[in-house]
């Protein structure tokens, strides 16, 4: 049974449900700590086959990543595996579900075709969206993918693989504000399936579609995507493994090879928020996160003080995390099937682990 804090952390990061261990994906594995099959060689390795300074990262996964039945972490820096390591019952090839971490790559499908023209950022939804109500005149795409529109969490649609995102967004369009649009943050998955519709009628092609040629075609995903349905939960139904994610992490990184944003990057990457209050956050419980603000997809986890994104993070509720850090130049994926708020001190823990082994670029 769900308690409340479990209740709250599932309407922000997107709960569904999931087969206890991922299915066998397609994709080659890297040997352990060294080169990976899409990138260049890993880093030095100690006697013992773990890349140097990873050894206490490694400990700390070996200890505690079986409580969840294993896991995948994979780091990256200039497009070169430092680390990849499978544990438990997992290899480095598994796909799981990634839950919320699904808005970073429903957003690079957005946003490219914001980047060639198809609609902006300011769209009104009811430019595109048929029939869409008054009191919500003001929503446009940027709310949507900013979580910022005033719409709930989440609509009863988002579970109805068998209907379809026109209908989805229907549904949604008869719910009630539950803010004013631009007037607070509401992360959850009602406005990503609006923006979704959107780019459907803006380009004239179906999700799945967009999705192939956008995102999967161009940055070589095999595993990864929505499934089979005409209602595709667009910020939280996907999956992905460490390899096929890390790519689209690596879409955050200045001199990404093909490059999906353009000069839309840096948008992702701030604050877009804008001071409004966190009505509902996916670390409200998360202790010494609760005030993290929102890019586009994604959570700003260490921020410079003239307000650049040092590090930044996508997670869904079963764990699955992952990360930028632009200080180093450097991608990391945490794949793990468990619950968040117990996976939350292992992943911070990681991530501080892999910024002492991994020096700031140009130090």
């Amino acid at each position: 049974m769900r308690g409340p804090a479990t209740v709250l952390v599932c309407l922000a990061l997107g709960c569904a449900t999931a087969p206890d261990r991922p299915p066998a994906a397609t994709a080659a594995a890297a040997t352990p700590g060294g080169p990976a099959p899409d990138a260049g060689a890993g880093s030095a390795a100690s006697p013992t086959g773990t890349p140097a300074g990873f050894g206490e990262v490694d400990a700390l996964l070996s200890e505690s990543l079986p409580t969840w039945g294993g896991g995948v972490l994979r780091v990256e820096r200039d497009d070169a595996v430092i680390f990849e390591r499978a544990y438990g019952g997992y290899s480095p090839a598994d796909a799981v579900p990634i839950a919320s971490a699904s808005k970073l790559l429903s957003t690079l499908v957005i946003l490219s075709l914001v980047r060639d023209g198809y609609f902006t950022l300011d769209t009104p939804a009811g430019s595109l969206l048929p029939g869409w109500p008054k009191d919500k005149a003001g929503i446009t795409l940027r709310m949507l993918l900013a979580q910022t529109s005033g719409l709930p969490a989440r609509s009863d649609c988002l579970e109805t693989r068998s209907a379809t995102l026109e209908a989805c967004t229907q549904e949604i369009a008869r719910l009630p504000l539950r803010a004013q649009p631009g007037k607070a943050f509401i992360d959850g998955g009602a406005g990503f399936q609006v923006a979704g519709r959107m780019a459907e009628l803006a380009s004239g092609k179906p999700w799945a579609l967009l999705a192939q040629t956008r995102l999967m075609d161009p940055l070589g995903l095999r595993v990864s995507g929505w499934g089979r349905t005409d209602n595709p939960r667009i910020a939280g139904g996907a999956q992905a493994n460490a390899a096929e994610y890390a790519r689209a992490l690596r879409q955050l990184l200045p001199g990404a090879k093909p490059d999906l944003l353009g000069p839309l990057r840096e948008a992702v990457l701030a604050d877009q928020t804008g001071g409004v209050p966190l009505q509902q956050s996916a670390f409200a419980l998360s202790p010494g996160r609760e005030s993290l603000r929102a890019g586009f997809g994604l959570y700003r986890d260490r921020i410079a003080s003239d307000g650049r994104a040092l590090e930044v993070l996508t997670q869904g509720v079963f764990g699955f995390t992952g990360w930028v850090d632009t200080e180093r130049h450097l991608v990391g994926v945490l794949v793990v099937r468990g619950k968040v708020a117990e996976v939350w001190a292992v992943e911070q823990r990681v991530r501080e682990l892999v910024r002492k082994a991994v020096p700031v670029v140009g130090r």
